[in-house]
């Protein structure tokens, strides 16, 4: 502004007249817009992961985030938000500001809470800008090693010769380890006990620990625990290739497929140059030789789906998840 009054004093001194409206329309393109915002970002982002530390939601979050704290320049905080399956933190997402500095990190349960619970406020699609797809990985059946069962025939024998006695754990209520928990049970004629946790990483602590008999998870989850637990079947069409020895539930003689997904979203009316920002930021990521190198011990493929291509899956996967929860049967409050 300084700058400014001197050129106009001397345009003055030198007898030099201007017009009030020109000089006005000079003053304001010299001095540029009033109150222009900072570069984004421009201070802290935080990512928002519905569920307790340790499974693999939060395990792909802290990947992402230190990557994206370093390239954007700014640190992106990891905020365990868990309850009820992830609503609880998906809620708080879809009501935070559409300024780019809330984010959530999304999985399958996203598209299947909406369905199996009363009263949820948010819209899985039409509440929330999609920044981009993660990655995909089949969901694995653990048991304790203490269970009499080396495979899933044997463990389907022990539940029927004893229904209502053997526990699995999910979770939380709605969550996609659950709803495969649910499935399998449809599927082969068995009857457990549903145990929710707040998180998959809880789970699968108490799972090791013998409190719990059984349950579904994703390699990302169970990738420490490995050697404390017996993983007898995999819900893919083919056997992982870092689980070579561990059969599908196809071959086993059930019809069980569960692909699981991770992504990252921001509430719905987002600006769409800082939404194409931190798709190109996501994108730069998941290219990386590095970092697919660090997902594939955790049974995690990279994607390279586009936002719309991840807004389709989320749409049919809301669809696909209503019809399931509806024929199996399945509501909490």
């Amino acid at each position: 502004m300084k700058m400014i009054r001197d050129w106009m004093a001397l345009l003055h001194a030198r007898g030099v007249a201007m017009p009030a409206k020109l000089a006005l329309a000079a003053l304001i393109a010299l001095a540029g817009p009033a109150g222009a915002a900072e570069p984004y970002p421009d201070h802290p982002i935080t990512l928002i992961v519905p569920y307790a530390a340790g499974g693999s939601s939060d395990v792909l979050a802290r990947l992402i985030g230190e990557r994206m704290s370093k390239s954007l320049g700014q640190q992106v905080v990891i905020d365990n938000r868990a309850g009820a399956g992830s609503r609880l933190g998906t809620e708080l997402a879809a009501k935070s500001a559409a300024d780019g500095y809330t984010l959530l990190l999304a999985d399958m349960p996203h598209a299947i809470v909406p369905a199996i619970q009363k009263g949820v406020h948010y819209d899985p699609v039409q509440d929330f800008t999609p920044i981009g797809l993660i990655g995909t990985a089949s969901m694995v059946f653990f048991v304790n090693p203490a269970v009499k069962a080396q495979t899933v025939r044997d463990f389907v024998a022990l539940a029927k010769a004893d229904p209502g006695k053997i526990t699995i754990a999910s979770g939380g209520i709605g969550s996609a380890t659950h709803l495969t928990a649910e499935l399998f049970q449809a599927k082969a004629g068995i009857k457990l006990v549903h145990v929710p946790f707040r998180g998959a990483g809880p789970a699968m602590n108490d799972l090791v620990a013998g409190h719990v008999q059984s349950g579904f998870t994703t390699l990302a989850t169970a990738s420490s625990v490995l050697d404390r637990v017996r993983a007898l079947a995999v819900a893919s069409k083919t056997r992982l290739p870092t689980l070579t020895s561990v059969p599908t539930f196809m071959e086993s003689g059930i019809d069980l497929v569960v692909e699981h997904w991770w992504g990252v979203l921001a509430p719905a009316g987002l600006p769409r140059e800082i939404a194409a920002h931190l798709t190109e930021e996501l994108k730069a990521i998941l290219e990386s030789q590095e970092f697919a190198a660090r997902l594939e011990p955790l049974g995690v493929t990279v994607s390279h789906a586009t936002p719309e291509q991840f807004r389709g899956l989320i749409e049919s996967d809301t669809a696909r998840w209503a019809d399931i929860v509806k024929s199996v049967g399945i509501s909490v409050p």
